[in-house]
């Protein structure tokens, strides 16, 4: 897997950019590309969905003892987030059976892709995912206890997972990207028509005075200059927080939920 920053997906909505067709291909991929990261890191690192194929281990040992084994923090991981293979403790406290079968996946997980096992692929109905965390088995087998991680994902011994991890970006995320990468592709290509705002502060023309955004100023306060962008920014991160918060406690308890 390429190493990667940020969102794969960041769908654009481009109503009301004028001349996006006619730009060439390469500078509407690189405005589509600049514009989604810009408002994945400006929205708090919360929105956009990545495709991720894992090889992950079932919690299976009672003592629990390799529970909380961190696994290092990789840079292809999207978001940035550290993964965490939980390999203890086969019994959550809400489970009636003596063992729940599941495997824990780097969340939030949106949408699962494919699982096989020993190269074969096991139907969607043989398992759920709890809590967008947690794929358990349902159909009265088990996940593997182990895989050999020297064979090909498609080869006897193998366990894989594929999946789709993120929260999409809800409709005025992609307006507000549309209208990002239509202005990024008119500054790309010198169009005098471009509203992005430029480094000059202010111009005196026959006594009257015109005073402009200053662009450095508007990065450190996390804006972007083009006010329907700026408004979309201002309700989905009020506070400006570059991620998530994240509250959490061993003696805090949460019921369970079926997500997918």
């Amino acid at each position: 897997m390429p190493v990667q920053i940020g969102p794969a997906e960041w769908p654009l909505n481009l109503s009301g950019c004028t001349g996006w067709d006619a730009l060439p291909e390469q500078i509407r991929t690189a405005a589509t590309a600049v514009a989604g990261e810009l408002l994945w890191i400006l929205s708090g690192r919360r929105f956009g969905l990545t495709t991720l194929t894992v090889r992950p281990c079932r919690r299976s040992s009672p003592s629990g003892a390799d529970f909380w084994r961190l696994e290092p923090l990789l840079p292809s991981l999207p978001f940035g987030w550290a993964a965490r293979s939980w390999c203890g403790c086969s019994r959550r406290g809400c489970s009636c059976t003596p063992q729940l079968c599941e495997v824990g996946l780097a969340g939030p997980v949106h949408e699962i892709t494919a699982v096989a096992v020993d190269g074969l692929p096991i139907p969607s109905s043989a398992y759920v995912v709890h809590d967008r965390r947690w794929l358990v088995r349902i159909d009265g087998a088990c996940w593997p206890e182990c895989q050999d991680l020297t064979v090909a994902d498609d080869e006897p011994g193998a366990f894989v997972v594929s999946y789709r991890r993120g929260v999409p970006v809800p409709p005025g995320g992609q307006w507000a990207a549309g209208q990002m990468a239509c202005e990024l592709g008119k500054a790309m290509t010198a169009d005098r028509e471009c509203r992005l705002p430029r480094r000059v502060q202010s111009v005196v023309r026959q006594g009257v005075q015109r005073t402009f955004l200053d662009p450095a100023q508007l990065a450190r306060d996390g804006m972007t200059g083009l006010p329907e962008v700026d408004q979309w920014l201002a309700a989905v991160n009020p506070h400006r927080l570059p991620r998530d918060s994240v509250v959490w406690s061993p003696d805090m308890t949460y019921p369970r939920g079926r997500t997918s």
